[in-house]
């Protein structure tokens, strides 16, 4: 038995009213359903991560956090308990629910407000805020006061640690700068308390030490060659009694041993001071020898002119070798103190070397702290002028015109596909239930003969006016469900004005 389409198609005409009365109903029932859902508004606002105005290698900013690590920070300040419960009261959310507690207007905010950051290579990093509610002026209202808050937190953070890393370095400046000018005060007074002995002046202590040094053995030479020229005076004066030279007379033998005694004396002095004791002993043996010569000649003749100018160049000899010991009594001391001076050198100078050396540190740490200094108070001036990296607003959040849910064409077109999978079972299982036979092909199957014909039903004129009526009623039917789906859709979907201009245009497209 081959299926038969005009046959099936025959019977479901016969059954529109059926069909008309399952399916509309259920569309009706369908779309009452989604209208009574409450509505819900959803509101979005855009804003784009932005790079630096400012090229990095002619200014840099001193915040140096990822924008997009900021974002998700301030996306989780935004989300704290503090911020949804004062959002839910301000925009009095939840004022049909007095009851309801804090940690549940919590949950329910949190699913009602969301954030997203897109982010990928080459192309633009968008930080998108979304709210819904139950009208479209208050989710665009929450939409608007979180990107404000975005943009506050924002300029608030990247300002204020700007401000700290100035601040900071304002404070390293001036520490060193205390540090430095103690360093400086500390060499100061070193080199105050040992001006004598310091590296600088080595070189001339030691100069002036040798200077010295020569000449003290000038000023000795000087006196062993007074000395000298003393004792030959007195010599020649004792043995002629005259002051010039004249021939020389044989000497007595304690003549001859003071002249040798006077010639130690003088090699002596020459090498030891007038205190060593080889020099007091030549002395004493002197002393003797001579008063023993003038124990021999008791009877001296009065001064003569010639034992004046004896005693003149006498006077003066002494007088010559009185200053050259004051000289060298002067120069000694100095030479002593040049000799400690010198020797405290190399002590004072790993001090001062160590002390330089701390300075230098500082002042290496405070140069480096002034160019870091300078490098905070631009990146700060670039955040206050909002000339770095920050958010900007793309679009702001306007109240949307439909609702976001319910889904009204989803919906009216699930009502639909409901209504005619409803309509169809009905006219199914009608015609299951159905005992009549209507084509010959049932009269074989059910009772086993071949029919030599059939004689088609004919309906009595009061069948046919109810048929007639209720097709009538089927068409008014229809035609309500058709004025109600179009009122139902421009008042849920979209005006239907709308609809007919977009569809004009695409139309002409």
């Amino acid at each position: 038995m081959s299926f038969d389409l005009k046959f099936y198609f025959r019977i479901f005409l016969i059954r529109l009213p059926l069909f008309l009365a399952v399916f509309i109903p259920a569309v009706a029932i369908g779309l009452a359903i989604a209208s009574s859902l409450p509505k819900k508004y959803r509101a979005q606002a855009f804003l784009l991560v932005e790079s630096s105005q400012i090229p990095s290698d002619l200014a840099a900013s001193t915040v140096r956090t990822e924008l997009s690590d900021q974002v998700q920070v301030i996306q989780q300040k935004l989300m704290t308990r503090d911020n949804l419960l004062d959002l839910a009261y301000r925009f009095d959310l939840f004022s049909d629910e007095p009851d309801l507690q804090p940690e549940e207007i919590i949950a329910r905010m949190r699913d009602r407000v969301w954030m997203r950051l897109t982010m990928g290579r080459q192309q633009a990093t968008i930080f998108t805020i979304t709210a819904e509610a139950k009208n479209g002026e208050t989710a665009a209202g929450i939409v608007n006061a979180l990107v404000d808050q975005v943009l506050e937190q924002d300029a608030a953070f990247r300002t204020e640690v700007a401000s700290d890393t100035l601040l900071f370095f304002e404070k390293e400046v001036r520490r060193l700068g205390d540090a430095l000018d103690a360093a400086n005060t500390r060499i100061l007074d070193f080199q105050n308390k040992n001006v004598d002995a310091l590296p600088e002046t080595l070189d001339f202590r030691m100069g002036r030490q040798s200077l010295l040094q020569e000449r003290m053995t000038q000023i000795r030479r000087e006196i062993g060659q007074l000395n000298d020229q003393r004792r030959r005076l007195s010599e020649l004066f004792q043995t002629t009694g005259r002051t010039e030279a004249q021939p020389r007379r044989a000497l007595s033998p304690e003549e001859e041993e003071l002249e040798q005694l006077n010639a130690e004396l003088r090699e002596a002095l020459s090498v030891y001071s007038d205190t060593h004791p080889r020099v007091a002993m030549l002395r004493s043996r002197i002393g003797t020898l001579e008063a023993v010569l003038e124990a021999r000649n008791p009877d001296a003749e009065p001064e003569t002119p010639g034992e004046r100018v004896f005693n003149a160049q006498i006077v003066e000899i002494d007088s010559q070798l009185e200053a050259l010991h004051d000289t060298i009594s002067d120069l000694e001391p100095e030479i002593a103190s040049l000799q400690a001076t010198i020797e405290r050198t190399p002590t004072n100078a790993i001090t001062l070397s160590a002390m330089e050396r701390d300075r230098a540190n500082i002042q290496s740490q405070y140069d480096t702290a002034v160019s870091r200094l300078s490098a905070a108070a631009t990146g700060e001036r670039i955040e206050v002028l909002s000339k770095g990296q920050r958010l900007s607003v793309i679009e702001r959040a306007v109240p949307p015109a439909r609702p976001s849910e319910p889904k009204m064409i989803l919906m009216g077109a699930g009502a639909v596909g409901l209504g005619l999978v409803l309509g169809i079972v009905a006219v199914v299982l009608r015609e299951i239930l159905n005992p009549k036979i209507r084509r010959p092909a049932e009269i074989s199957k059910k009772l086993g003969i071949t029919p030599l014909g059939t004689i088609p039903f004919v309906d009595t004129p009061g069948e046919r006016w109810r048929q007639r009526g209720l097709r009538s009623a089927a068409l008014v039917v229809v035609i309500a469900g058709i004025v109600g789906a179009l009122i139902f859709i421009d008042r849920q979907v979209s005006p239907l004005d709308q609809i007919a201009q977009k569809v004009l245009r695409q139309g002409r497209l």
